[in-house]
């Protein structure tokens, strides 16, 4: 898979009337917290509450520019989603018409399911977990049922999901680092390719699924056994020969581990020093923060907070520390 600047450049002129350029904000709360410069890119705040939308607007739009002239003829679309992907790519399919068939955990939070509803969608969602509804989507595509687009392991969702760090240095352009929650690595490569070389990159997962940690010490893709964690949208192995995994190996982009009580504590942090709402998954960059594992970053240190799409009820209990 190629994906370069350029493309990256190209996405963000692609999905500019289609998202929200969302705020960096410097955080004074966690920076007196940490004695860091904390700075905070708020993608809670792009549409569907998740950074998803960029890459799922990019993907949906370059293959309808890939579409002869005389209108565009929708092809049956399926992909696998732990949840925010299936939120964003439903509403951009709903919005250009494409019929769309989403397999996802049958534990997925309720926050994102309730969302992906609406004409022309349907909802596979009796699936064991992440891995489960990927096996099954790339299946269904291979039998005929749809062109399959992965939430990560696609050049157009990659190139979408580096359009944040051309706003990033748009609005800082000078950061220490640039601190990315990963999971299928669509996110983490996008940044990678994104930033020019202009600034680090680090990559944080959960200590429970090191897909990205124990596959760049193998120096190839390698099987995990997921354990349970507050961040559900993280969860899952990669695709075997995944390119996500190949960018990032390129690029030579760190990967750290987040102990899952930092995962939690990274949710309550953000609510207690900015009064900000985040899922696991789009804190856990804060958590990696708190867990002292981002020490060899230089000042200022952005964080991307990736997700909002939180159950109340999980948010409550998180809050109130039970």
């Amino acid at each position: 898979m190629s994906v370069s600047f350029d493309h990256v450049q190209a996405a963000s002129r692609r999905i500019a009337p289609y998202i929200r350029r969302t705020p960096l904000v410097r955080a004074d709360g966690l920076s007196e917290a940490t004695g860091r410069e904390v700075w905070l890119k708020l993608e809670t705040l792009q549409h569907t509450r998740s950074f998803k939308r960029r890459g799922a607007c990019n993907a949906l739009l370059a293959l309808a520019e890939r579409t002869p002239p005389g209108g565009v003829v929708w092809p049956p679309i399926v992909t696998a989603s732990a949840g925010n992907h299936g939120v964003a790519i439903s509403s951009i399919a709903r919005e250009l018409g494409a019929t769309l068939t989403i397999y996802v955990p049958k534990d997925a939070p309720r926050a994102k399911l309730d969302r992906l509803r609406g004409p022309g969608i349907t909802i596979v969602a009796d699936c064991v977990d992440y891995d489960d509804a990927e096996a099954r989507a790339l299946a269904a595509a291979a039998n005929g049922d749809g062109l399959f687009i992965s939430p990560y392991n696609h050049p157009d969702i990659i190139a979408g999901a580096g359009t944040v760090a051309l706003e990033i240095l748009d609005a800082l352009p000078s950061p220490g680092a640039i601190v990315v929650p990963t999971g299928g690595g669509g996110l983490l490569a996008g940044v990678a390719i994104g930033v020019g070389g202009r600034a680090p990159v680090i990559g944080v997962e959960p200590a429970v699924n090191p897909a990205f940690t124990d596959a760049l010490a193998a120096g190839h893709t390698t099987t995990i056994r997921p354990g349970e964690s507050l961040a559900d949208g993280l969860l899952g192995n990669l695709e075997q020969d995944a390119d996500t995994f190949t960018l990032v190996q390129q690029h030579r982009v760190p990967v750290r581990t987040v102990p899952e009580p930092f995962v939690v504590e990274g949710v309550r942090a953000l609510f207690a020093h900015e009064r900000l709402v985040a899922e696991g998954a789009g804190a856990i960059a804060v958590g990696a923060l708190l867990a002292g594992v981002l020490a060899e970053a230089a000042d200022p240190i952005v964080l991307l907070v990736t997700g909002a799409n939180i159950d109340a009820s999980t948010l409550t209990r998180v809050l109130g520390g039970a």
